[in-house]
């Protein structure tokens, strides 16, 4: 044995290397759990930062509107009704989204109801940063099977091409489950998802020539819905369908001001017919609600 190493020593030597090794990954947890601990303050900072300049940008431009909206026309944005806003039912809902006072009319020519008008009056791009800031914290729910069923109500042909407006931030499985059974179905997602993988083709937003389009969830969000529906007729082909469900036929989920329009009565009717469409079919089943346009 060699001069000043025992036995003990032997059997020693290996409990401080561990002992070492248990300090080292005990410090290296610490500064984990400190560094986690600090991001999470960061990330409630940011999320309090942002909720206060949001609900002070629309409390603002709520008290603007006040004291314009007594003296300006407002028009309807299904059938162009335009009267005071005294000559319209007025619908009041506070934004769940921090978006301030929810104002909406009903119009009394075609039934829908539309607004906020402070919402409708934003140019595009800000509605946009405005979706962007929403869905980096916010995400839908599950809404496959509704989405297929709309997609369903076309009547579909395999050999059409078929284009889901409104393809979502990757909280469905709509686009795989038709990808699965052979359908040629392209994807667009006008707000949420830009980086979403749709496992589909994404719409170039030029090529039109489609056999059909569906939605679902979607068509309350449209802030021009004439020109939207223009648009959609200039994309399908002659006598092509599109089904476009929502809850919104009914005044429901009225707590965002992410929803301009609630289609309710005759307005489903009055912008099929400004548009060059007629309702072919409608479906309500508890709070799925569907309307079917054919182009003519």
């Amino acid at each position: 044995m060699a001069a000043g190493v025992s036995w003990f020593g032997r059997a020693r030597a290996p409990d401080t290397a561990l002992e070492e090794a248990v300090a080292r990954e005990a410090a290296a947890k610490a500064v984990s759990d400190a560094l986690a601990a600090r991001l999470a303050k960061l990330e409630a900072q940011v999320e309090l930062t942002e909720r206060y300049f949001t609900e002070a940008f629309w409390n603002t431009l709520d008290v603007a509107y006040e004291a314009v909206l007594a003296h300006r026309p407002l028009c309807c944005i299904v059938c162009d009704h335009t009267a005071g806003r005294d000559g319209f039912e007025i619908r009041e809902d506070r934004c769940f989204f921090g978006g301030g006072r929810l104002e909406r009319y009903v119009c009394p020519q075609c039934d829908c109801v539309f607004g906020p008008q402070k919402y409708l009056d934003l140019d595009e791009a800000f509605v946009g940063r405005d979706y962007q800031v929403l869905y980096s914290r916010y995400s839908e729910g599950d809404s496959t099977e509704n989405e297929l069923r709309a997609f369903r109500s076309l009547g579909a042909d395999k050999a059409g091409r078929y284009l889901d407006w409104g393809a979502g931030g990757g909280w469905n499985r709509t686009l795989e489950t038709l990808k699965g059974e052979g359908w040629d179905v392209v994807a667009h997602e006008p707000n949420a998802a830009a980086s979403a993988d749709f496992g589909a083709s994404v719409w170039d937003g030029v090529t039109g020539g489609f056999d059909g389009v569906f939605s679902n969830n979607v068509i309350e969000h449209f802030r021009d819905p004439v020109a939207q529906f223009r648009s959609f007729h200039a994309l399908l082909k002659p006598d092509a369908k599109m089904a476009h469900a929502s809850p919104c036929y009914d005044y429901s989920f009225a707590f965002t001001r992410f929803h301009s329009v609630f289609l309710l009565g005759r307005s489903p009717f009055v912008l099929a017919e400004r548009t060059g469409f007629r309702v072919v079919d409608s479906e309500r089943d508890g709070g799925y609600i569907n309307y079917v346009f054919q182009r003519v």
